[in-house]
Protein backbone atom coordinates (compact mmCIF):
# COMPACT_ATOMS: atom_id res chain seq x y z
CA UNK A 1 0.00 0.00 0.00
CA UNK A 2 1.28 3.49 -0.90
CA UNK A 3 0.73 5.84 1.77
CA UNK A 4 1.65 9.43 1.03
CA UNK A 5 -0.04 12.17 2.70
CA UNK A 6 -0.46 12.53 6.58
CA UNK A 7 -4.12 12.93 6.25
CA UNK A 8 -4.65 9.76 4.36
CA UNK A 9 -2.03 8.08 6.95
CA UNK A 10 -3.95 8.74 10.26
CA UNK A 11 -7.57 8.44 8.44
CA UNK A 12 -6.36 4.75 7.65
CA UNK A 13 -5.36 4.77 11.32
CA UNK A 14 -8.61 6.04 12.45
CA UNK A 15 -10.73 3.49 10.40
CA UNK A 16 -8.99 0.70 11.63
CA UNK A 17 -8.97 1.23 14.93
CA UNK A 18 -13.10 2.41 14.79
CA UNK A 19 -14.29 -1.13 13.11
CA UNK A 20 -12.37 -2.84 15.66
CA UNK A 21 -13.59 -0.90 19.19
CA UNK A 22 -17.10 -1.91 17.66
CA UNK A 23 -16.80 -5.35 17.33
CA UNK A 24 -14.79 -5.81 21.42
CA UNK A 25 -17.77 -3.34 22.52
CA UNK A 26 -20.51 -5.21 21.04
CA UNK A 27 -19.03 -8.63 22.34
CA UNK A 28 -18.02 -7.14 25.81
CA UNK A 29 -21.74 -6.27 26.10
CA UNK A 30 -22.71 -9.61 25.91
CA UNK A 31 -20.07 -10.79 29.05
CA UNK A 32 -22.99 -10.40 31.90
CA UNK A 33 -22.28 -12.69 35.56
CA UNK A 34 -24.77 -15.09 35.51
CA UNK A 35 -26.30 -14.41 32.24
CA UNK A 36 -26.57 -17.61 29.51
CA UNK A 37 -23.23 -18.42 27.86
CA UNK A 38 -21.64 -16.25 30.22
CA UNK A 39 -18.31 -18.00 30.37
CA UNK A 40 -18.78 -18.63 26.47
CA UNK A 41 -18.70 -15.09 26.11
CA UNK A 42 -15.93 -14.66 28.22
CA UNK A 43 -13.26 -16.41 26.67
CA UNK A 44 -14.50 -15.37 23.10
CA UNK A 45 -13.92 -11.69 24.39
CA UNK A 46 -10.27 -12.41 25.65
CA UNK A 47 -9.87 -14.14 22.11
CA UNK A 48 -11.16 -11.72 19.97
CA UNK A 49 -9.15 -8.79 22.27
CA UNK A 50 -6.12 -10.24 21.68
CA UNK A 51 -6.17 -10.67 17.88
CA UNK A 52 -7.49 -7.05 17.19
CA UNK A 53 -4.60 -5.78 19.78
CA UNK A 54 -2.09 -8.00 17.39
CA UNK A 55 -3.87 -6.73 14.46
CA UNK A 56 -4.14 -3.32 15.12
CA UNK A 57 -0.33 -2.73 16.55
CA UNK A 58 1.02 -5.13 12.88
CA UNK A 59 -0.92 -3.25 10.61
CA UNK A 60 -0.63 0.81 12.24
CA UNK A 61 3.24 0.15 12.60
CA UNK A 62 2.86 -1.28 8.79
CA UNK A 63 0.89 1.74 7.52
CA UNK A 64 3.86 3.96 8.95
CA UNK A 65 6.34 2.01 7.36
CA UNK A 66 4.72 2.75 4.04
CA UNK A 67 4.26 6.66 4.91
CA UNK A 68 7.77 6.92 6.13
CA UNK A 69 8.68 5.28 2.79
CA UNK A 70 6.93 7.10 0.28
CA UNK A 71 8.30 10.26 1.55
CA UNK A 72 10.97 9.37 -0.99
CA UNK A 73 13.94 10.92 1.95
CA UNK A 74 17.36 10.37 1.56
CA UNK A 75 19.28 8.18 3.71
CA UNK A 76 20.74 10.95 5.49
CA UNK A 77 17.58 12.61 6.39
CA UNK A 78 16.11 9.87 8.25
CA UNK A 79 16.22 9.49 12.05
CA UNK A 80 18.91 6.87 12.91
CA UNK A 81 15.88 3.49 13.56
CA UNK A 82 15.17 3.73 10.30
CA UNK A 83 18.63 4.19 8.88
CA UNK A 84 19.12 0.59 10.90
CA UNK A 85 16.35 -0.96 9.44
CA UNK A 86 17.20 0.29 5.89
CA UNK A 87 20.61 -1.44 6.66
CA UNK A 88 19.15 -4.63 8.43
CA UNK A 89 20.37 -6.73 5.97
CA UNK A 90 23.96 -5.79 5.46
CA UNK A 91 24.20 -5.58 9.12
CA UNK A 92 24.01 -8.98 10.14
CA UNK A 93 26.02 -10.20 6.61
CA UNK A 94 28.50 -7.83 7.80
CA UNK A 95 28.89 -9.38 11.35
CA UNK A 96 28.74 -12.74 10.10
CA UNK A 97 31.38 -12.59 7.50
CA UNK A 98 35.36 -12.52 7.65
CA UNK A 99 35.65 -11.24 3.75
CA UNK A 100 36.82 -7.67 3.43
CA UNK A 101 34.90 -7.35 0.41
CA UNK A 102 31.54 -6.86 2.55
CA UNK A 103 33.44 -5.06 5.05
CA UNK A 104 34.63 -2.79 2.72
CA UNK A 105 31.01 -2.09 0.81
CA UNK A 106 29.59 -1.47 4.26
CA UNK A 107 31.68 1.47 5.49
CA UNK A 108 31.61 2.54 1.70
CA UNK A 109 28.02 2.66 2.57
CA UNK A 110 28.00 4.77 5.88
CA UNK A 111 30.67 7.55 4.39
CA UNK A 112 29.73 7.92 0.74
CA UNK A 113 26.16 6.65 0.07
CA UNK A 114 23.91 8.44 2.89
CA UNK A 115 23.02 10.89 0.21
CA UNK A 116 21.12 8.42 -1.81
CA UNK A 117 17.63 8.25 -1.38
CA UNK A 118 16.31 5.57 1.19
CA UNK A 119 15.13 2.45 0.12
CA UNK A 120 12.49 1.28 3.38
CA UNK A 121 11.76 -2.03 3.35
CA UNK A 122 7.69 -2.27 4.17
CA UNK A 123 7.03 -5.86 4.05
CA UNK A 124 7.80 -8.29 6.51
CA UNK A 125 8.99 -6.70 9.24
CA UNK A 126 6.45 -6.08 11.74
CA UNK A 127 6.59 -9.76 12.94
CA UNK A 128 4.63 -10.32 16.07
CA UNK A 129 4.81 -14.24 15.53
CA UNK A 130 0.99 -14.32 16.97
CA UNK A 131 2.49 -13.76 20.49
CA UNK A 132 2.44 -10.43 20.92
CA UNK A 133 3.78 -10.12 24.86
CA UNK A 134 5.70 -6.99 26.16
CA UNK A 135 9.39 -7.49 24.37
CA UNK A 136 8.23 -7.77 21.14
CA UNK A 137 5.89 -4.66 21.27
CA UNK A 138 8.97 -3.11 22.72
CA UNK A 139 11.24 -4.10 19.62
CA UNK A 140 8.32 -3.25 17.16
CA UNK A 141 8.03 0.08 18.60
CA UNK A 142 11.99 0.38 18.57
CA UNK A 143 11.42 -0.70 14.73
CA UNK A 144 9.69 2.64 14.20
CA UNK A 145 11.25 5.03 16.39
CA UNK A 146 8.53 4.88 19.24
CA UNK A 147 8.96 5.60 22.60
CA UNK A 148 7.95 2.40 24.73
CA UNK A 149 8.36 3.72 28.46
CA UNK A 150 4.40 4.58 28.84
CA UNK A 151 3.91 0.88 28.89
CA UNK A 152 6.47 -0.40 30.76
CA UNK A 153 3.84 -0.79 33.61
CA UNK A 154 1.47 -2.57 31.53
CA UNK A 155 4.15 -5.85 30.98
CA UNK A 156 2.15 -8.13 33.02
CA UNK A 157 -1.26 -7.51 31.64
CA UNK A 158 0.23 -7.74 28.13
CA UNK A 159 1.90 -11.28 29.07
CA UNK A 160 0.04 -13.01 31.76
CA UNK A 161 -3.48 -11.45 32.34
CA UNK A 162 -4.00 -10.94 28.15
CA UNK A 163 -1.77 -13.34 26.31
CA UNK A 164 -1.38 -16.12 28.87
CA UNK A 165 -4.84 -16.39 29.18
CA UNK A 166 -5.50 -16.11 25.54
CA UNK A 167 -3.41 -19.15 25.23
CA UNK A 168 -4.77 -21.25 27.70
CA UNK A 169 -8.35 -20.53 25.65
CA UNK A 170 -6.35 -21.89 22.73
CA UNK A 171 -4.92 -24.86 24.36
CA UNK A 172 -8.48 -25.61 25.74
CA UNK A 173 -7.66 -25.17 29.24
CA UNK A 174 -9.50 -23.24 31.84
CA UNK A 175 -9.25 -19.61 32.76
CA UNK A 176 -10.03 -17.36 36.44
CA UNK A 177 -11.05 -14.41 34.91
CA UNK A 178 -14.31 -12.80 35.56
CA UNK A 179 -16.25 -10.45 34.22
CA UNK A 180 -15.01 -7.49 36.29
CA UNK A 181 -11.20 -8.89 35.13
CA UNK A 182 -11.99 -8.46 31.86
CA UNK A 183 -13.88 -5.28 31.48
CA UNK A 184 -10.67 -4.07 33.14
CA UNK A 185 -8.28 -5.45 30.85
CA UNK A 186 -10.31 -4.43 27.60
CA UNK A 187 -10.03 -0.74 29.26
CA UNK A 188 -6.86 -1.11 29.48
CA UNK A 189 -6.18 -2.89 26.11
CA UNK A 190 -7.99 -0.45 24.09
CA UNK A 191 -6.20 2.63 26.08
CA UNK A 192 -2.89 1.52 24.61
CA UNK A 193 -4.50 0.96 21.22
CA UNK A 194 -5.84 4.55 21.26
CA UNK A 195 -1.98 5.75 22.37
CA UNK A 196 -0.20 4.01 19.97
CA UNK A 197 -2.84 5.87 17.24
CA UNK A 198 -1.90 8.82 18.70
CA UNK A 199 1.49 8.46 18.85
CA UNK A 200 2.32 7.42 15.55
CA UNK A 201 -0.29 10.50 14.32
CA UNK A 202 1.93 12.25 15.57
CA UNK A 203 4.54 11.15 14.76
CA UNK A 204 3.39 11.40 11.00
CA UNK A 205 2.52 15.21 11.89
CA UNK A 206 5.79 16.42 13.63
CA UNK A 207 7.84 14.33 11.07
CA UNK A 208 9.51 12.62 13.84
CA UNK A 209 10.80 9.92 11.56
CA UNK A 210 13.44 12.71 10.18
CA UNK A 211 16.96 13.31 11.68
CA UNK A 212 16.97 15.30 14.51
CA UNK A 213 17.98 18.39 13.20
CA UNK A 214 15.52 18.12 9.90
CA UNK A 215 12.95 17.61 12.15
CA UNK A 216 13.90 20.63 14.02
CA UNK A 217 14.25 22.72 11.46
CA UNK A 218 10.49 21.68 10.25
CA UNK A 219 8.95 22.63 13.15
CA UNK A 220 10.59 25.59 13.75
CA UNK A 221 9.19 26.67 9.76
CA UNK A 222 5.98 24.96 10.15
CA UNK A 223 3.11 27.49 10.77
CA UNK A 224 0.27 24.65 10.20
CA UNK A 225 -0.27 21.28 11.44
CA UNK A 226 -1.49 20.35 14.88
CA UNK A 227 -0.40 17.22 17.25
CA UNK A 228 -3.15 14.79 17.72
CA UNK A 229 -4.56 14.28 20.99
Amino acid sequence: MKIRSKEEFIDLLDKELSWRKKELTFLKGKIIANSPNYKTYLRSGILLLYAHWEGYIKISCEFYLSFVKYQRLHYSELRENFIALCLKNKLTEFEQTNKATIHNQMIDFVLNRLAQRATIPNENIIKTGSNLNSSILREILSTIGLDYSAYELKNNLIDVILLKNRNSIAHGQFIELDDVEFNELHKEIIWMMDDIKTKLSNAAVLEEFKAKNNCAQQQIGASGGSVVN
